[in-house]
């Protein structure tokens, strides 16, 4: 009895001091898995078009602006044919209107020029009158000019006359070119509105065309090519996939039992499964809203339905893992916060990575 109480106490004391250990010593959280993602791109086109030349094949790695494929649009260049013509037969318009409105504002020109000549004729002339009346009486004091009122001889009452007149004569030929010239200055002119209405459409339409030339949105890698030569696409639909050079995104699932312990900005050390020198650091940037069946090459066993809720990493560009990559996700833990550290005591670091950060943090708590 004594030595089966001695025993019992040797394993307790084993398992005590194996629990404080790990307590004290881990320096991580749960581990859950993932796939690393590169960014995919859907090429496609808002209109039906047939294949006229492809460039590149699946698995090419190509370069941002480089030549992937060239495609006609039925009835694009007719479309532009017919914009052309439109717009021509209204600057044709535009410009008939233009040369009446400039005709009728230079013959009010002329009709000003005439009245002012013919008036100022008639003052020289009145002028030219009193001038002579002036000399034949200067210095005969019998005789007097006759003058109203004011002072004013008769000539220059007519003078002045004329004088007014001209200005009643001028006012409405000048009102009349004024309101032609801002009718010629207006940007509300209708024809001009239809024209830069057509332009925009044709230059919507040469857009269009460039569009024709598919180039790489930039360094990549070209996923499927959907498509063959002389093949005629419907709108919408996807002729080739691209792929960024490098994963920026890890699509990892955590248990159901475990999501109140992943929350959005947390870090995380991402690693290779197959290759444990390959890793970096992550950031949680989205979680998903419903529970999915976890993808079967991320279970422990692969035949036993697991659930959990999606996770989305950010990676930084420059990793050299692999697309659809599996990788092993290390929460790293809140600082004093135990809910989220999980007994190791038998699950030794796997990676030199882990082994660093697990020697790190048992430095920082051992100054402490």
């Amino acid at each position: 009895m004594k030595r089966l109480n001695v025993h019992f106490l040797a394993v307790t004391t084993v398992f005590i001091a194996l629990v404080l250990f790990n307590w004290r010593y881990s320096s991580e959280t749960f581990v859950f898995f993932g796939f690393a993602e590169n960014k995919e791109t859907e090429i496609r086109l808002e209109h039906s078009v047939t294949i006229h030349e492809i460039y590149v094949q699946p698995g090419e790695r190509v370069y941002k602006g480089q030549l992937l494929m060239e495609v006609a649009r039925a009835g694009l260049q007719l479309e532009q044919s017919a914009l052309n013509h439109e717009v021509a037969k209204l600057q044709s318009q535009y410009q008939i209107w233009e040369l009446g409105l400039k005709s009728t504002i230079r013959g009010l020109d002329a009709q000003k020029a005439a009245k002012v000549s013919e008036i100022k004729s008639q003052i020289e002339q009145l002028e030219s009158e009193m001038s002579i009346n002036q000399s034949l009486v200067r210095g005969l004091e019998s005789i007097s000019q006759a003058k109203d009122k004011t002072g004013r001889s008769p000539n220059q009452i007519k003078i002045e006359g004329l004088k007014e007149e001209m200005k009643l004569a001028v006012r409405p030929l000048d009102m009349e070119k004024h309101k032609l010239r801002r009718e010629l200055a207006s940007p509300n002119n209708p024809i001009k509105i239809q024209i830069e209405k057509l332009q925009e459409e044709l230059g919507f339409t040469e857009m269009e065309e460039d569009k024709l030339a598919i180039t790489a949105p930039g360094n990549g890698v070209i996923g499927s090519v959907f498509c063959k030569i002389g093949e005629q696409i419907p709108e919408f639909s996807t002729m080739l996939t691209f792929y960024e050079e490098n994963p920026t995104l890890v699509k990892g699932y955590v248990l159901e039992s475990l999501i109140l312990h992943v929350n959005e900005g947390d870090s995380l050390l991402v690693n290779s499964s197959v290759r444990p020198a390959t890793n970096c650091t992550g950031k949680v940037i989205g979680l998903g809203s419903r529970i999915v069946e976890i993808p079967e090459r991320l279970r422990k066993i692969s035949t036993f339905k697991t659930y959990g809720r999606e996770v989305l990493i950010e990676i930084p560009f420059d990793n050299n893992f692999l697309q659809k990559e599996r990788v092993v996700l290390n929460l790293f833990p809140c600082e004093n916060d135990p809910s989220k550290k999980v007994f190791q005591a038998f699950t030794p670091p796997k990676t030199s990575a882990e082994i660093s950060a697990r020697q790190s943090t048992n430095l920082k708590e051992g100054v402490e």
